[in-house]
């Protein structure tokens, strides 16, 4: 598990979007994103909803991708200014986000 200063201190090592850094700025992402385990939504494609024939490995592999998922657009939104921010359609998925950007 990651201590909080090392969370906070790779998430600041991203650098701050903007006109001609996108394949840097993708870059540190990607790495970061990885490093913390947290690039799972950005590999695969969001599993299938769950039913109640789910098993728990199932249910395990959509907990892993919904968290990977949620922080990867948090990490991603916090290094990117409010102007392009607002610019972008609001998407609830990592990877179309990211595609969204690179549009």
């Amino acid at each position: 598990m990651n201590s909080t200063s090392s969370i906070s201190a790779n998430v600041n090592n991203i650098p701050m979007l903007h006109d001609t850094n996108f394949k840097k700025w993708k870059e540190h992402v990607i790495i970061v994103l990885g490093y913390m385990d947290l690039d799972h939504a950005l590999r695969e494609d969001c599993p299938p909803d769950l039913t109640s024939a789910n098993i728990a490995e199932q249910r395990s592999t959509m907990e892993k991708w919904e968290r990977s998922n949620r922080m990867s657009l948090m990490i991603m939104k916090h290094s990117i200014p409010e102007d392009i921010r607002g610019a972008i359609h609001e998407e609830t998925r990592a990877k179309a986000f990211l595609d969204q950007i690179a549009n």
